[in-house]
């Protein structure tokens, strides 16, 4: 058994609310590549105009911050 660490339930709940922030988002990010063409630019472009804040409540989204959220949910999915 491995002995919790002090901060350790904390990200461990951290990390929890992010996967669930990538869940509840990604039928919306579905529709969203459709519509746009899956291009990182174009999603991070509808994203903002959505008012979709992002996971730490940001307003404006950036292509980076969609290839990175792309790639945790692939990572997450297996897909």
């Amino acid at each position: 058994m491995v002995a919790l660490r002090k901060g350790d339930a904390g990200r461990d709940a951290a990390a929890a609310r992010a996967r669930r922030y990538r869940r509840d988002l990604a039928p919306v990010l579905a529709v969203i590549a459709a519509e746009t063409g899956g291009t990182p630019e174009g999603i991070a472009a509808s994203l903002t105009r959505r008012g979709v804040r992002k996971p730490r409540g940001g307003p404006i989204w950036t292509p980076p911050d969609v290839r990175r959220l792309l790639a945790r949910l692939a990572a997450e999915t297996g897909s």
